[in-house]
């Protein structure tokens, strides 16, 4: 064989070694910005059994169209149906698959419901099938039952696992199956999404994808309003090459449903950066930046190093998602002086949107950093 021939099939082997990125679309600009971002596979739902029903989510038609052309780019689509399925809900849930089966033609389907499993099966669906986050396998021996009596092809592992609990499961993982490991976006103060806290207060089931986000409110204690459970956004940024070292790890997630296109594009770019470039400071540093860009709240490693554990709740700090440009001055004519470029069009949220005075204004024109940017509140 000629060299050129020898190195192009190394770049293949390579290339099927590395992990995929997956990345959220709760719309079609999310959808179209991880497109446009090189992501390797995009998740995302339909209007109905989705664990994400506060996204805008897809028609199986818009659907269908986007999966055209994100295979048409090489690109793979995964659709959740992962919601707890009621027994009156059976049926429905079979002609949902059945059609998505037949129309939009997925890459894998991600389930929480263990029933699903069986009826996705019996609507002829032959592709990859992914067990959520939701679905709680959390052990070695939990998975070593999965593989047992599922026909799954990979596990999500819940992002409260550290690196050698995800080792673990790794090492009990049967050939047939392999792991799935967020890597970026918001944690949740319950154990990844399975939490009773939003039904309780207001009959909205975060297990069916209807969560109020109860948790990023302000409470009161010994006379103190704080953010008391609102945590920060998982961030593995440049830890994520010890997750290279894990071949049952084929995809790194990124969390995001609910997030704008900005998020998503960013989020995959610098990604991409770690993966392919983790060795190059330059490029750590340049992932770094696009992650800031990104608009998340502050990152933490959360318990992905078992040595050193980061508490992800700052009662005192700031959980709000954005990127910080600066502090309203000027009393009765407030202004604000941008800590960097604000571009005609960039949308600037002034406080918290749980206190009476937060407001919204969108910038009509260009301002410098450090320039002046006159508000009206």
């Amino acid at each position: 064989m000629r060299a050129e021939e020898i190195e192009t099939m190394d770049q293949k082997k390579e290339n099927f070694r590395r992990p995929a990125i997956l990345a959220p679309a709760g719309s079609r600009p999310s959808f179209l910005a991880g497109l446009a971002a090189g992501a390797d596979a995009i998740y995302c739902g339909l209007k109905q059994f989705s664990a994400r029903m506060e996204a805008h989510n897809f028609t199986i038609q818009e659907l269908t169209a986007l999966t055209e052309l994100a295979h048409a780019q090489g690109t793979r689509v995964y659709v959740a149906v992962n919601t707890l399925i009621k027994p009156g809900e059976l049926t429905a849930a079979g002609r949902l698959v059945d059609e998505l089966n037949r129309r939009v033609r997925p890459d894998a389907i991600i389930l929480q419901d263990l029933s699903m499993v069986t009826l996705v099966r019996q609507a002829g669906y032959k592709g990859q099938l992914n067990l959520s986050t939701l679905a709680n396998i959390s052990s070695p021996s939990a998975i070593r039952w999965v593989g047992d009596h599922l026909n799954v092809d990979r596990v999500v592992v819940p992002r409260e696992l550290d690196i050698d609990e995800v080792k673990e499961m790794a090492a009990a993982c049967p050939p047939h199956l392999d792991l799935e490991v967020f890597v970026h976006g918001a944690l949740c103060y319950g154990v990844s999404g399975r939490c009773y806290w939003s039904s309780f207060l207001g009959g909205k089931s975060g297990l069916r994808g209807r969560c109020v986000q109860p948790c990023r409110r302000q409470y009161t204690l010994n006379g103190r309003s704080r953010r008391l459970f609102s945590c920060q956004d998982l961030s593995l940024d440049v830890l994520v090459k010890v997750l290279m070292t894990i071949p049952k790890v084929k995809s790194w997630k990124i969390e995001g449903r609910k997030k704008g296109p900005h998020y998503v594009f960013y989020t995959v770019q610098a990604y991409r950066m770690l993966r392919d470039h983790g060795s190059d400071p330059q490029a750590k540093r340049a992932a770094l930046e696009l992650l800031d860009l990104a608009l998340g709240r502050k990152g933490t490693h959360y318990h992905f190093l078992p040595q050193r554990p980061q508490n992800p709740l700052s009662a005192d700090g700031n959980t709000a998602s954005g990127l910080f440009v600066g502090t309203v001055q000027g009393g009765k004519a407030p202004y604000l002086a941008p800590r960097l470029d604000l571009l005609g069009g960039d949308i600037l949220r002034i406080g918290y949107e749980d206190e009476p005075w937060h407001a919204v204004n969108r910038v009509g024109r260009s301002v410098p950093k450090k320039g002046r940017l006159h508000l009206k509140v």
